[in-house]
């Protein structure tokens, strides 16, 4: 028996209350239950203390949800606004180079110079949870980089492999007809491109002075180990270990080859598990599918629902002045970081081409 068991059975033992109680049962009955009860009680007092939060914050769950998602909503409008400015076909106080725009990006429900969300707006990011049923396991905050303009330019007019075109910027396309905006040239970006690359060269030129310089190698991936590249890790285990350990990592491999899997429906099941109302299953061949699926569109009909609750919070703090958290406090320093050093970046290689070290080009 642990302190803590101790303790417990302690205290019950001197409860005179309790005492008289357990009077009534048979004496077995009674260990019987204590047996149980001091087990979980213990349990409680070491874990249940990080519940309280998430039972207390259950009946607005989804407002807060919703209120995740008005950032979503505005991100859009940001960008339209940088596809523009970066078109130079409109000028925007305190954006100087096109970095500023990853810096709203994290502080985008304060941003100034963006129309504040309405309900038009509401109404519309509601059709999209409803109608494209979006993925909901993984987070809204600066997980998207929605204003990364090049990769994002790039993937609508191509097949660009590296990322894809949002689903939310798309949907805002064809129901508003702002396509047309991912189509303007980055006059800007090429502009600043250019000082970049000067002060870049002039930079490696500084470096090559140092009588420690070292070329650096040329990117050769045959080079690159991991171990959690299956490949690789394979040819080790079959080329140097013996024929005991080869088949206990097989085994070990066998046993865990769903775990991938697992992980993934984690998420979804605890959606399920935890829903207040009975939530309808899809026909599907596959049960896992049918599971994000159901999962998904659970989320997001909840999160339609409560976006006017979210949005009237909204309002009301923007009448009082009240400034918005940003999503992610470290992403936005992060963001603060480089547009330092972009600045600084551009204003060498102003100065390298002889030009006023400023931003009026």
């Amino acid at each position: 028996m642990t302190a803590d068991e101790e303790q417990i059975r302690k205290e019950i033992a001197e409860n005179v209350a309790m005492q008289a109680w357990f009077k009534k049962f048979d004496q077995h009955e009674v260990d019987s239950f204590l047996s149980s009860y001091v087990n979980y009680k213990k349990i409680w007092l070491q874990y249940a203390g990080n519940f309280i939060n998430d039972q207390e914050e259950a009946p607005i769950r989804w407002v807060n949800k919703a209120s995740e998602h008005l950032a979503t909503i505005q991100q859009k409008k940001l960008f339209d606004i940088q596809c523009l400015w970066c078109a130079e076909k409109m000028e925007l106080p305190g954006v100087v180079i096109c970095a500023d725009f990853r810096v709203w990006e994290h502080d985008i429900l304060n941003c100034p110079f963006l129309e504040p969300i309405s309900r038009e707006d509401i109404d519309l990011y509601a059709q999209y949870l409803l109608i494209e049923n979006p993925e909901t396991a993984y987070g809204w905050s600066g997980d998207e980089n929605w204003q990364d303009h090049d990769e994002i330019i790039e993937a609508y007019n191509t097949d660009n492999e590296n990322r894809n075109f949002p689903e939310w910027y798309d949907f805002y396309n064809g129901r508003r007809g702002t396509a047309v905006y991912m189509t303007l040239p980055d006059i800007r970006g090429q502009k600043e491109a250019v000082y970049e690359d000067i002060a870049r060269k002039q930079q490696r030129e500084e470096r090559k002075k140092d009588p420690d310089y070292v070329e650096p190698k040329p990117f050769d991936p045959s080079r690159l180990l991991s171990y959690y590249d299956a490949n690789q890790r394979d040819w080790f285990i079959k080329t140097f270990e013996t024929k005991q350990v080869q088949e206990l990592y097989s085994a070990w491999e066998w046993k865990n080859r769903n775990r991938d899997i697992e992980e993934e429906l984690e998420y979804y099941l605890d959606v399920l598990t935890n829903a207040d109302e009975p939530v309808p299953m899809p026909a599907n061949y596959n049960w896992q599918d049918a599971i994000k699926q159901a999962a998904n569109s659970f989320v997001n009909k909840k999160t339609a629902e409560a976006l006017p609750e979210a949005w009237e919070q909204y309002l009301m703090k923007r009448q009082m002045n009240i400034a918005f958290s940003s999503e992610s406090e470290h992403m936005h320093q992060t963001s603060l970081q480089m547009k330092k050093f972009y600045e600084e970046l551009i204003l060498k290689g102003r100065k390298l081409s002889g030009e006023p070290e400023d931003f009026n080009f």
